[in-house]
């Protein structure tokens, strides 16, 4: 066991490295921490070649890791190029024409208003659920940076819509969306980055809200079972995060202080949340309504919606 954990830690030190090599990006750089966290996905995801990333809507390090997570999965750990990456986001179909022009650009600000000029992005702050974020922008960014410098990156919007339905009907309009797109580039390889009830492979057995009668709906992957990936929930130990609760769309903190418990080797540990300062990675194969891993970060900060009119 102690030959298998400095044997990870070496890895994940090397898959830091890589990351450190990585060209800079226009867009607020991401903590070290997060580089860190996506060094831990990726150590632990040699074998997959769709890592699932469900995240809370509405913080700058869920897209961040999204990012640094894709720029290692490029990258082989002897430094040469994979077979491309694409980044699959939960943003409209009808943004990709836009996603694709801003990214072939050279990101001026006449690319960026054309970028959020769509009715996607018009969505108020007061009426937004966390995903039309200023990270996701800098996502965009430092996506656009890459493929500036040679590297083979994608962005995929696959969120079809529901049609006027529910989530009944939207849940599995976007996986086949995504089984498409696995299927038509079956060499590359995938991070999707999305909420992390859809990232499931299940319903929950229990959840509140629900009328007699009703069942829980079924989340997206739950719909992708039969296709081999790493399904993470990145949740974090403290901090908040911008979403939409009781009618309104604001900063809302992490619900109480919790322990932390598990350590990257698998080790019991049962530290303060507030005392937590690296990330946590385990693999939880008993988790058969939830994830098969569970990534804590130290701390979540919200980061505001874009206000078209003042981006502009």
């Amino acid at each position: 066991m102690r030959k298998r954990n400095l044997a990870m830690r070496l890895l994940v030190a090397v898959l830091v490295g890589l990351l450190l090599s990585l060209p800079a990006v226009a867009a607020i750089p991401a903590p070290s921490v997060v580089r860190e966290a996506a060094a831990l996905v990726a150590a632990n995801a040699s074998q997959e070649r769709i890592v699932v990333l469900g995240e809370m809507h509405g913080t700058h390090e869920a897209p961040a890791l999204a990012g640094e997570l894709a720029g290692l999965r490029w990258r082989q750990a002897h430094g040469a190029p994979s077979e491309g990456v694409t980044l699959a986001l939960e943003i409209h179909a009808t943004e990709q024409a836009r996603i694709d022009a801003f990214l072939a650009s050279s990101g001026d600000a006449a690319a960026r208003e054309a970028l959020i000029s769509g009715p996607y992005w018009a969505v108020k702050p007061e009426r937004s659920d966390g995903r039309r974020s200023v990270a996701l922008l800098a996502l965009l960014e430092s996506v656009r940076e890459r493929r500036s410098a040679g590297e083979d990156f994608r962005i995929l919007a696959f969120d079809t819509g529901s049609g006027g339905g529910d989530a009944n009907v939207r849940n599995p309009r976007m996986a086949a969306a995504l089984r498409e797109a696995f299927a038509r580039d079956p060499e590359r390889r995938f991070v999707v980055l999305v909420g992390n009830y859809h990232a499931r492979r299940a319903p929950p057995t229990r959840v509140g809200g629900l009328l007699p009668g009703q069942s829980p709906p079924v989340p997206t992957m739950a719909h992708l079972a039969d296709v081999p990936m790493l399904r993470v929930n990145v949740t974090a130990a403290r901090g908040e995060f911008w979403g939409c609760m009781g009618g309104s769309c604001q900063p809302w903190p992490l619900g109480g202080r919790r322990a932390v418990p598990a350590s990257n080797d698998g080790a019991d540990s049962h530290e303060p949340a507030n005392a937590m300062t690296e990330p946590r990675f385990r693999r939880t194969p008993q988790d058969t309504d939830g994830w098969d891993a569970q990534l804590v970060l130290p701390e979540y900060s919200a980061a505001r919606p874009v206000d078209v009119g003042r981006e502009r």
